[in-house]
């Protein structure tokens, strides 16, 4: 039962909790021929967890990739949930996920009464995604024989310079129903669609850092280089305010503009230049009449 019982050492003192469930966990999957590996990931496994972090993990299922592996994977899934109790009182699990033919992956998420949550994604183990290249921040805890060598998963840093234009594209047309919903009054309209083309911002930054996992955005970004944000990212906020909205939207423009820019360089893309004309136009003809 070869394990990296090395790892659970940067738990610091805080967290027994998590060191006691991690471990329960892995005695269960080395007990089950039919799970190959469990392996911990996000927070904890850079080993900057805390006491409020949650556990974020995959357990690799012995079995083929896609819908001939499905019902394989399901019956870990339930199994785990089976084991559930052995870890703590639980308040209540959802267990979601994607059975298409060519990927199968089921996700539980467990709610304790302690505050823990975990998260669970159970795939077969040739879609486990770990390593320096594929998930930097996923350590393989407990495997069984063959189990690492597995390197399958797009780079977790890698994104396509057709992602780059969608994402800036999608922030050019957030910014402009953002316009369409204040000419109508529509202030929570208008402040959705703010948030929004903010998040996009956040993608198109952590790709143009070449930070892990952009595409999750505001999280990656603080866990890359927390001190290091888009320029003028704070002019972006605004309250109910039609007029701070307004402002707010006209700032991100600029921001949208720079981050895509940068991230355009980074991954050679063709941006939505005709769309981002198009969107600063409109929101120089703000009507006087709106405000």
């Amino acid at each position: 039962m070869p394990t990296d019982s090395a790892w659970s050492s940067t738990f610091g003192p805080e967290m027994g909790r998590h060191r006691d469930v991690v471990a329960a966990l892995v005695q269960l999957c080395a007990d089950n021929r039919a799970v190959s590996s469990f392996s911990a990931g996000c927070s904890i496994g850079r080993g900057a967890g805390d006491v409020l972090s949650d556990i974020d993990a995959a357990v690799g299922v012995s079995t083929v990739r896609g819908s001939a592996g499905a019902a394989d994977v399901q019956d870990v899934e339930a199994w785990l949930l089976e084991a559930l109790p052995a870890l703590g009182d639980v308040v209540d699990v959802l267990c979601t996920g994607s059975d298409c033919a060519d990927f199968v992956i089921r996700r539980v998420f467990v709610q304790f009464t302690d505050r823990l949550q975990l998260d669970l994604a159970v795939i077969a183990e040739d879609e486990v995604r770990r390593g320096e290249a594929a998930a930097p921040d996923f350590v393989p805890v407990y495997w069984s024989e063959g189990a690492l060598n597995s390197t399958a998963g797009r780079s977790a840093r890698e994104v396509s310079p057709e992602q780059i234009r969608e994402w800036a594209f999608l922030g050019w047309r957030a910014l402009l129903d953002a316009d369409k919903y204040l000419r109508r009054g529509s202030v929570w309209e208008a402040h959705q669609r703010v948030h929004e083309a903010r998040e996009r911002i956040w993608m198109l930054w952590a790709a143009s850092r070449g930070a892990a996992y952009p595409w999750h955005g505001l999280s990656q970004v603080l866990d890359d280089s927390p001190d290091l944000l888009p320029p003028s990212i704070e002019t972006t906020v605004a309250g109910l305010d039609a007029n701070d909205l307004r402002r707010a939207v006209v700032a991100a423009t600029l921001v949208l503009a720079n981050t895509s820019a940068a991230a355009a360089t980074a991954w050679d893309a063709r941006l939505p230049s005709a769309l981002a004309d198009f969107t600063q136009q409109t929101l120089k003809d703000w009507p006087s009449s709106v405000v």
